[in-house]
């Protein structure tokens, strides 16, 4: 039985390419995780309602970058809910800078208009709203992260790799 060279590259494209969703998958996993431990060391940076702390929690949906905030008060008059998300292929630059106290800063350079929020607010979160912030000072382009490490070559690790999650969104259709 004579094979087929055609039959051949398929079988490769196939599988590299669920080799290449399951090392995407594995990065954008890796940067939940580190941006959830990093984001959350230095607790008198912590959003505060009534008191209670409130501390932002990252994750991924494939493409789409999620940032979640939710603080609730001790009596339950007050509760707040923030999900920002915005898509990798709109990131148009990953960098980091060194702050003064010693630990880094991540800087994600994405347009205000490709950021999508939704907020909720009252007993229960009983008050909603979700909206595009608008583009018009692009000045204001930026979603800065205070990561609380001392470890520079971490800090270019999440760089990279966003700057590759960045990259396979671009490439993907």
């Amino acid at each position: 039985m004579k094979k087929s060279p055609l039959l051949l590259l398929v079988c490769i494209l196939l599988c590299s390419n669920l080799s290449f969703a399951q090392t995407f998958e594995k990065t954008t996993q890796w940067l939940s995780s580190q941006l959830n431990q990093l984001v959350k060391e230095d607790k008198s940076k912590s959003l505060k309602v009534n008191d209670k702390e409130s501390i932002p929690t990252f994750n991924f949906k494939g493409c789409q970058m999620n940032m979640n905030i939710d603080a609730k008060s001790d009596n339950k008059d007050f509760n707040l809910g923030i999900n920002m998300s915005w898509l990798l292929k709109d990131v148009q630059k990953v960098s980091y800078t060194r702050e003064k106290e010693g630990g880094y800063e991540l800087k994600l350079l994405v347009p205000a208009d490709r950021m999508k929020m939704t907020m909720g607010f009252g007993h229960d979160n009983s008050l909603t709203g979700s909206f595009n912030l608008k583009d018009e000072d692009k000045g204001d382009s930026k979603t800065n992260f205070t990561l609380h490490t001392q470890n520079e070559d971490l800090v270019k690790q999440v760089v990279q790799k966003f700057e590759e999650s960045v990259r396979t969104c671009r490439n993907s259709k």
